[in-house]
């Protein structure tokens, strides 16, 4: 979810467009594959990212960057907290926050054997595990299987 909603949908039509269609024999099969496109153009201007889980994580980004600028003082400038409204504006806070993230490390890396580097380094680890965890519950797995072989297998919820 760290991608504008319209560029994934983009990517979406791009990859049907360019890598399916042109290999789809069965003219209803293709005629379906546009039907997606068309599907995809006229609902990617109506919907966008949850504004919660988002709002959530940059909650929690914030407040982490707030916790090593407490332990390593020099390691990081903390962006002010602002207000978001939109999926857009929570998306772009979130690369600041993360780009404030990989600052601070990259600033701590160097002295990692003292105490206050380490305990920062070791916040920023164990943030990094939880949002990959976070990720990993919210998404489901991919049909291999399905994939592979092209076909269509009942799928579990």
């Amino acid at each position: 979810m760290n991608i504008p909603l319209s560029r994934l949908i983009e990517g979406m039509i791009a990859t049907l467009r360019t890598d399916v269609i042109p290999h789809v024999q069965d003219p209803y099969a293709r005629g379906q594959a546009v039907g997606i496109i068309d599907l995809l153009n006229n609902i990617e201007p109506r919907i966008d990212w949850a504004t919660p889980p988002l709002a959530a994580l940059v909650k929690v980004k914030h407040e982490l960057l707030s916790k090593i600028a407490a332990v390593a003082p020099k390691a990081i400038d903390v962006p002010a907290h602002r207000k978001c409204q939109t999926a857009g504006d929570y998306l772009a806070f979130k690369a600041e926050l993360d780009a404030g993230l990989g600052n601070a490390l990259a600033a701590l890396w160097p002295s990692r054997g003292e105490a206050r580097s380490a305990d920062a380094i070791a916040l920023i680890q164990a943030h990094l595990h939880d949002e990959a965890s976070t990720a990993m519950r919210t998404t489901r797995k991919p049909s291999f299987a399905e994939i592979a072989s092209g076909g269509v297998q009942a799928r579990k919820a």
